[in-house]
């Protein structure tokens, strides 16, 4: 996670169902989200890496939800995502669209309207249980679990166009807050 991608550049799919949730008095609750990152060159998490984002916004969130994702996603709430906005994000786009998401233990799939298909499990070790990395730098806990995907695909416009199937995944339960 934190050593040199393929090519030097990185792409990243990343996306949330929000079991429950708010943003002061904005509820969230069901709502889902997606993101993209792609870097031109370096470590995801380098210092110097600059990463273009495209954030995808449940269709079904109401404009005070729709403005409470961005303000948690860009940074501007605080938590976790401030200091990857201020260091990392060198561009932003947000796209309005349909999003389906399914999770059943350690197997998740989601679909983001014509832009993304992924679907993975999680990858069992030796003893049995599905793998573990720590730290994480975008959960709370700092720990997410490994996994592996079965369909990695996106397709949103030129920089944002990869196929990474069958590569590796990390899912789990994650806790964003602003303190």
């Amino acid at each position: 996670m934190a050593g040199t991608p393929d090519d030097d550049v990185c792409t990243v799919s990343l996306a949330w169902h929000i079991a429950e949730g708010n943003y002061g008095d904005v509820d969230l609750n069901g709502l889902n989200v997606g993101m993209l990152i792609s870097t031109e060159e370096g470590v995801m998490f380098g210092p110097e890496t600059e990463w273009d984002v495209v954030l995808l916004v449940d269709e079904t969130a109401d404009d005070d939800q729709h403005e409470a994702i961005e303000d948690i996603y860009f940074g501007r709430a605080g938590g976790i995502w401030a200091p990857v906005a201020d260091t990392h994000v060198r561009s932003a786009d947000v796209a309005t669209v349909p999003i389906s998401f399914s999770r059943d233990g350690a197997a998740f799939s989601v679909e983001i309207g014509d832009v993304l298909e992924m679907a993975a499990s999680g990858a069992v070790g030796f003893n049995e249980e599905v793998g573990t990395i720590s730290p994480h730098p975008l959960t709370k806990s700092h720990e997410v679990r490994t996994g592996k995907s079965t369909t990695a695909t996106v397709s949103y416009d030129d920089q944002f166009t990869w196929d990474v199937s069958g590569n590796n995944a990390y899912l789990g339960d994650f806790e964003l807050a602003s303190s």
